[in-house]
């Protein structure tokens, strides 16, 4: 090799060298420069994380509302560049847990029942008002604190077999009348061993505001074929349903309740949560309520808390029949409810051994209730 040569491959490796030096750093500094230029572009006051928790007391009748949450999500994120909202569901017990180990979240998504309105801050207006039925229904002395955005229901789940071996007929419009009739009739004892058929399982406030007196068994008794009939939500039935299509379980009919429902999912902002996420969090609560948003609960089975013309033929089963029940339900105060909700359940039980007062005065408390979502 010439020595002109070896210059030239002196001063080559001389600039991949200054390149391995000088590049990683000019490269580590063009993102950060990028995510300033682009905050500066979008006029975002803040960057980094809010959090959601997303308590689940009840279920759609297919799919994961978390799920959903997580995707209202994205699109928000799309939105606000360096903005990031994580969604993370739990059980109300877990909640409990984290909170009793000091953990705490920006945006709450609850259950009616759950937490007192001093948890929450007031809310923000919003673009899309909510369904007559739900207005007020997360509000105390005339302040929203918690937005309701998406509401299921209640079933009579009646196991086909036991209803014709016994004789008993329920029908769609009538079956809340027949309700302790059937209950009576489909309560036995059979086999050697004097075996116990319940009649009704299931939810013992519903069942006392609906007139029945008597032993409600447990809702695993209505799986496992030791109740014919029970009281439950549209998850439910969406369960046998799909454990049928898989060749198990049995059949059974489902008697949607009409008129009222306490299953409802609401969002608040925490108490504490930063001034400067609030103005997101709006944001967020928006697109949540954005008809897009809302229409895709009916993927799901649930009903858009919304006003929303819903296409023929869109929905059809379980989820037609608890949009038909519930044009216009009957729904509680969240925080009313939660304050009493153990009184609730105390009368519940009396109701069901047979106190007529106790029943009485749960019919007024859940009146009292009712109204008291319009609380001003």
């Amino acid at each position: 090799m010439g020595k002109r040569e070896r210059i030239l491959g002196g001063l080559g490796a001389l600039l991949v060298l200054a390149y391995l030096v000088i590049m990683p750093g000019y490269l580590l500094q063009q993102p950060r420069d990028w995510t300033l230029k682009k905050q500066q572009e979008n006029q975002e006051t803040f960057a980094g994380i809010i959090t959601l928790w997303h308590i689940v007391d009840f279920k759609p009748y297919a799919g994961s509302l978390g799920t959903w949450l997580s995707d209202r999500a994205a699109t928000f994120e799309k939105r606000h560049f360096g903005v990031f909202i994580n969604v993370t569901a739990m059980t109300v017990e877990e909640c409990a847990a984290r909170m009793e180990r000091g953990e705490r979240a920006d945006i709450y998504s609850f259950p009616m029942g759950w937490g007192y309105m001093e948890r929450f801050a007031p809310l923000p207006e919003l673009e899309t008002g909510v369904k007559p039925a739900l207005a007020g229904t997360g509000s105390q002395d005339g302040t929203d604190y918690g937005v309701p955005y998406a509401m299921s229901g209640y079933f009579l789940l009646v196991n086909s077999r036991l209803e014709q071996e016994k004789g008993v007929t329920l029908s769609e419009e009538g079956w809340q009348a027949d309700l302790q009739a059937a209950a009576d009739t489909l309560t036995f004892t059979y086999g050697k061993r004097d075996t116990q058929q319940y009649g009704l399982a299931g939810e013992p406030v519903l069942a006392a505001l609906l007139g029945y007196t008597g032993e409600l068994a447990p809702y695993s008794s209505f799986t496992g074929e030791a109740a014919a009939m029970a009281l439950a939500d549209a998850r439910a039935a969406g369960d046998l349903e799909r454990q049928q299509s898989a060749g198990k379980g049995f059949t059974f009919q489902a008697l949607p309740l009409e008129g009222y429902t306490d299953l409802v999912q609401y969002l608040g902002i925490a108490r504490d949560t930063a001034a400067e996420k609030r103005p997101y969090i709006q944001d967020y609560l928006n697109i949540v309520l954005e008809e897009e948003s809302q229409e895709k609960l009916l993927d799901l089975g649930l009903l858009p808390a919304i006003e929303l013309t819903v296409e023929p033929g869109r929905l059809s089963g379980v989820p037609e029949q608890l949009a038909s029940a519930l044009q216009a339900p009957k729904v509680p105060n969240a925080f009313l409810y939660q304050r009493y909700r153990d009184a609730l359940d105390g009368l519940a039980q009396r109701a069901l051994a047979g106190d007529a007062q106790a029943r009485t005065e749960l019919e007024e408390r859940m009146k009292e209730l009712v109204e008291g979502a319009q609380i001003q």
